[in-house]
């Protein structure tokens, strides 16, 4: 029986992937459960595993290729089984492939505009659309040489060489965008530019956290293996307040606030190449240690680039702390699908008023960022005093 590999959509928001390098070469003997490749989505690089049995007969997509959601990228089958014949593909039209074996012969067909070259001004070759996105060049900036000013491939080769400048004494190069950072520009652009934002921070006094902390460390790492840190604290704390607080964990749709039941806290993660939301999913009933064991399994996964979709999707509200930074305070965006996120400042120590008294203490921001449309400023404002109540008196 002949199995099709079909590039996986590996979240809600995945349009498409790269193939970034197949484990199992052509000719090559695969068993259910086998890595086949590794592919790049918009925020991780994964493994995919053979859903078949057999000889890997034919790679459809070569290392290195973006491929659509659900398209064949490759067959398995046994020695000597007929193959299918592999239907055109549903996102590139008969017209489309005329340009595209006319570009690569060296020609330029003349054909009639699309409607969203009409609408836009911009008309441009298949392969010059695809070289400007992978460059992160914009169209509008690019004078077409070929029929009717019709863009072509080498002019914007032509763009990108002009861009390469001179500075400082030494060449600087434009840097092309990887899937990741084009996905983070798209989304966290489309986040900014639909969603009312508003913010409100908080400032909360730390001590009794860091007693706490200070006091645990040994225990907690005795049974997890792991070292406990200020996240581990913040995650349970956050994920209690907002249990009292479920339109915090809502989500804006057009028809009307959609409710989630769930409360699964995104942990945000830096990464050489981009950014990461891991999911811890059903906080609110987890205690510490295993808050800690998963976030450890979570967070390896992330840096190995190893994590399921499940793993980095689905969740209801979003933690980012760049305290480890010493940033005070910053003003996040909230992730698509998600109506609020807590940014985390540093803990820091500072003199504070105590019963009239100055004492030094360690105080820390929080920042929430809300969306307008789902929470009201005095909803936000309640779910803040309550997680500062629950940090404050730093009892779990």
């Amino acid at each position: 029986m002949v199995t099709e590999v079909i590039m996986p959509k590996l979240g809600q928001t995945m349009e498409e992937g790269v193939i970034e390098r197949w484990v199992k070469k052509e000719g090559e003997r695969v068993e259910k459960g086998d890595i086949l490749l590794e592919i790049t989505t918009d925020k991780a690089t994964l493994e995919v595993e053979s859903y078949g049995a057999g000889i890997l007969r034919k790679i459809l997509s070569p290392e290195g290729e973006t491929v659509p959601v659900a398209r064949i990228i490759a067959l398995i089958a046994e020695e000597g089984e007929a193959l299918p014949e592999i239907k055109p593909q549903p996102e590139l039209g008969s017209r489309e492939k005329k340009e595209v074996a006319g570009e690569e012969k060296g020609e330029e067909p003349i054909l009639p505009p699309r409607q969203e070259e009409i609408g836009s001004r911009i008309k441009a070759s298949p392969l010059a659309r695809k070289l400007a996105r992978d460059k992160g060049i914009d169209l509008s900036g690019v004078t077409g040489t070929g029929p009717g000013g019709r863009i072509t491939k080498e002019d914007v080769l032509k763009t990108v060489e002009s861009l390469t400048f001179k500075g400082e004494g030494e060449e600087k190069n434009i840097v092309p965008l990887s899937p990741m950072r084009k996905a983070i520009a798209e989304v966290m652009s489309e986040s900014k530019r639909t969603v009312p934002h508003y913010y409100l921070t908080v400032e909360v006094d730390m001590t009794e956290v860091v007693k706490w902390r200070n006091k645990s460390l040994p225990e907690v790492e005795k049974k997890t293996g792991l070292r406990l840190s200020f996240n581990h604290l913040l995650i349970l704390s956050v994920a209690r307040a907002l249990k009292m607080f479920p339109p915090l964990t809502s989500r804006w749709d057009d028809k009307g606030i959609a409710v989630s039941e769930e409360i699964n806290l995104g942990i945000a993660v830096s990464l050489e190449e981009g950014l990461i939301v891991p999911v811890l999913r059903g906080v609110d009933k987890k205690g510490l240690e295993e808050i800690v064991s998963e976030m450890g399994s979570l967070m390896s996964g992330a840096r190995e680039k190893k994590l399921k979709a499940e793993e980095y999707s689905g969740a209801t509200f979003t933690i980012s702390n760049l305290g480890m930074f010493g940033i005070e305070s910053f003003l996040p965006i909230i992730n698509r699908s998600q109506s609020a996120i807590l940014g985390i400042g540093a803990i820091l120590k500072k003199p504070a008023v105590i019963e009239d008294r100055l004492e030094v203490r360690h105080l820390m921001k929080l920042t929430l960022s809300v969306d307008h449309r789902v929470v009201d400023g005095a909803v936000a404002a309640r779910f803040l005093q309550k997680l500062k109540e629950i940090l404050e008196k730093g009892k779990w």
